[in-house]
């Protein structure tokens, strides 16, 4: 099990090493395929559809191919998009390579998220999402280095497509230990695994089950919020009165403090249900819009920017990792899909209103959207929690029970280890 965490922690690094390379790159890549500046909109566009997809498909493959084939071929298919990425020459080819990128990419999201939110606690989630964060810091990082090494921006997707090959070998050799977890699951009588081979649900028939909308919209309305702070913030500094290299470090900030959020989180899971790491993380986020709201000293702002991460550090994992408790083991797979569909839905169509909101009035409306935002958040998840709570509340007893029994076989086998010392000393 240690070897197969250390593979899926691995795997969502890569998730978030290309995800951030085309927006350092996209300056010196428009100038050598002579596309124009807006282009890398069309781009970004196509992968996020092509995520939204594959999001939606992934419950079917996860039943075909299982989770860990599916992780491999999906990782893969990423590391063939990012060849193609380096020894593109159009803008054209580059579309075409985006098509496989999102597809890759949305297919390991969702398997993974699912993977995680039934076989691993909840800390494991947070800090699984808090290791997306290093593969996002390293991927510019890589850009830099291909640039000072001569190599262009072509270097930095050569080094990420080796490195997901990479990945894909210790994929391809775990995949025994991801056979071996879902059969135990199995054999302990989960019903998610029992019924693996029986007809499942269509798409209409779980969107039809209570809550399923409710959590549509929460990722919805969440992914609206992090977008949009991580893409206007520092638009909206500099407009207070902030130099753009400042607002730049700021932005920085933003990232670092989700991913410090994230890890720090991943503590508090241990003693602390999802539910409320969700509402301590939102409240969290409102106390930021508030102070943001304000007519503070600008040194102030950076500290709001850093409030805004920390509270949405804890939303999304914990959101991901209460679904199965939620609507229950054997659907999780397709109530995740939904649920990230719901999350780049958010985040393709929320960001971009603002701007026209922005341009058309101005930017220093910026917290007041994001107030909007996390107040519709708020207002959906606790409709969620208000339809769902009964399962919820077996599910978080039955961990309670979980945890108890396991405190009791510990204090046994401490017990006995000191029997066993004594006999040695007598």
């Amino acid at each position: 099990m240690f070897f197969l965490l250390i593979v899926i922690y691995v795997a969502f690094v890569a998730l978030g090493l290309p995800d951030t390379i085309l927006g350092a790159a996209w300056p010196l890549m428009r100038l050598n395929l002579a596309a124009p500046l807006s282009a890398a909109g069309i781009l970004s566009i196509i992968v996020s559809i092509g995520t939204i997809i594959a999001s939606l498909i992934t419950p079917r493959l996860i039943r075909f191919f299982g989770t860990g084939k599916l992780v491999a071929y999906s990782i893969a298919l990423t590391a063939f998009a990012s060849v193609g990425y380096g020894f593109a020459n159009s803008f054209t080819f580059l579309c075409l390579c985006a098509i496989p990128m999102g597809i890759g990419g949305g297919a390991v999201d969702v398997a993974m998220n699912n993977f995680a939110a039934i076989y691993l606690e909840s800390k494991h989630t947070n800090w699984l999402h808090a290791s997306w964060g290093i593969g996002a810091t390293l991927g510019p990082a890589f850009l830099s280095l291909s640039i000072f090494a001569g190599k262009d921006w072509r270097g930095a997707y050569e080094i990420v497509a080796i490195l997901l090959a990479i990945i894909f070998v210790m994929t391809l050799v775990s995949l025994p230990l991801w056979k071996k977890t879902e059969a135990g699951n199995s054999i302990q009588g989960n019903p998610s695994t029992e019924s693996r081979n029986d007809s499942t649900p269509r798409l209409r028939e779980v969107l039809r089950i209570p809550g399923m909308k409710l959590s549509f919209m929460s990722f919805f309305f969440y992914s609206a919020l992090e977008i949009s702070t991580s893409l206007w913030c520092g638009t909206y500094l500099v407009a207070c009165g902030f130099k753009p290299e400042i607002g730049a470090i700021c932005v920085s900030m933003l990232f670092a403090s989700v991913m410090i959020g994230r890890v720090i989180s991943g503590f508090f899971a241990i003693k602390f249900t999802d539910h409320r790491l969700i509402y301590a993380g939102i409240f969290i986020v409102i106390a930021g819009c508030f102070v943001l709201s304000m007519p503070l000293p600008l040194w102030v702002m950076p500290i709001c920017i850093c409030l805004l991460g920390l509270g949405c550090a804890p939303v999304y994992p914990s959101l991901i990792h209460a679904t199965p408790a939620r609507f229950g083991e054997a659907i999780s797979s397709q109530a995740i899909s939904i649920q990230l569909a719901g999350s780049y839905v958010g985040s393709i169509l929320m960001p971009p209103a603002f701007g026209v909101i922005a341009a058309k009035f101005s930017v220093h409306l910026w917290p007041v959207a994001l107030s909007i935002f996390v107040g519709l958040l708020l207002l959906c998840v606790c409709l969620l929690d208000y339809v769902t709570h009964r399962k919820l509340n077996k599910s978080y007893a039955r961990e309670r029970v979980m945890d108890i029994l396991h405190e009791i076989s510990m204090d046994d086998l401490k017990r006995i280890r000191r029997m066993h010392k004594k006999k040695k000393k007598h």
